[in-house]
C-alpha cells in the first residue's frame, strides 16, 4: 500500500473559486475609468458592458475617499453632483441616483441610440471639493457603444434607426416620383393645350384665306 498521503479536494476547489472571482472582479474594474479629485476617486463607466446600442444601460458613478483599504464610500453626492452624457454634438442631463445597498455608488439609466464613443461629464462639488471631469469611452477606459446587429443570431435584425432611415429614404423615393409624376402631366396637359391652340389657330388662319379668296371671287364676277 501507498503512505502517500491524499490533499484535501475542497481547499483546492475553494481556492480555484476564488481565483476565478478575483480575475472577473478585475475584469470588471478595468472596464471603468478612474480619477483621483483631492481626496476622492473617481470611477465612472456604462451600468452594463459591453454596452450596446438600442439597450437599456446609464452611468455607473462611483465615489470613495481614500486608497486602497483604507478607502471609504461617499453618500449623499446625489444632490451635489451633476451629470451629462454626450454624443457627438448632442448633450442630455442625466438623474443621478443612489444604487441600492450599495454605498458610494449612483447610476443614471438612459438607452444609447447609436454606437460609438461616448463622453460623460461630471461637476459640482463633493463636500467642499469641486468637481469637473470629462469621462470618455475608448480601449483604454470603458467600453464604447456597440452595434447590436454585430452580436446578432441566428438572424442580424437592422436597428430601429436604420430601419427608420431606410422607410425615409423609400418615402423619399416616392415623393420624388410622385413630383416627377405630377411635372410629367402638367407638362402633358400643357402640350395637350399648345396642341389644341395651335390647331385653332391654323384652322382661323385657313378660315381667313378662304373668306378672302371667296371675295375676290365675287369682284371678279360683278366686273
Amino acid at each position: 500500500m501507498s503512505n502517500r498521503r491524499r490533499l484535501p479536494v475542497w481547499p483546492l476547489l475553494g481556492a480555484t473559486v476564488a481565483l476565478i472571482a478575483l480575475v472577473l472582479t478585475a475584469g470588471i474594474a478595468s472596464a471603468h475609468e478612474h480619477k483621483t479629485v483631492g481626496d476622492y476617486t473617481l470611477t465612472v463607466g456604462f451600468l452594463n458592458e459591453p454596452a450596446i446600442d438600442e439597450q437599456p444601460n446609464g452611468l455607473d458613478f462611483r465615489v470613495a475617499q481614500g486608497t486602497g483599504d483604507n478607502a471609504k464610500p461617499v453618500e449623499g453626492l446625489a444632490t451635489t453632483i451633476k451629470a451629462e452624457v454626450k454624443f457627438g454634438g448632442q448633450t442630455m442631463p442625466l438623474t443621478l441616483s443612489p444604487v441600492f445597498n450599495t454605498p458610494g455608488s449612483y447610476k443614471a439609466n438612459f438607452i444609447p441610440t447609436a454606437a460609438g464613443s461616448y463622453t460623460f461629464h461630471i461637476s459640482g462639488t463633493i463636500n467642499d471639493t469641486p468637481v469637473d471631469e470629462t469621462f470618455v469611452s475608448g480601449p483604454d477606459t470603458f467600453s464604447d457603444v456597440q452595434d447590436a446587429s454585430a452580436m446578432q443570431f441566428p438572424a442580424k435584425v437592422g436597428s430601429v434607426a436604420s430601419v427608420n432611415q431606410t422607410a425615409q429614404d423609400a418615402g423619399d423615393t416616392a415623393d420624388s416620383a410622385r413630383l416627377f409624376g405630377i411635372i410629367g402631366i402638367v407638362v402633358g396637359v400643357l402640350g395637350l393645350i399648345a396642341g389644341i391652340a395651335g390647331i385653332v389657330m391654323a384652322r382661323g388662319s385657313q378660315s381667313k384665306v378662304s373668306l378672302a379668296e371667296e371675295h375676290g371671287e365675287m369682284g371678279s364676277t360683278t366686273t
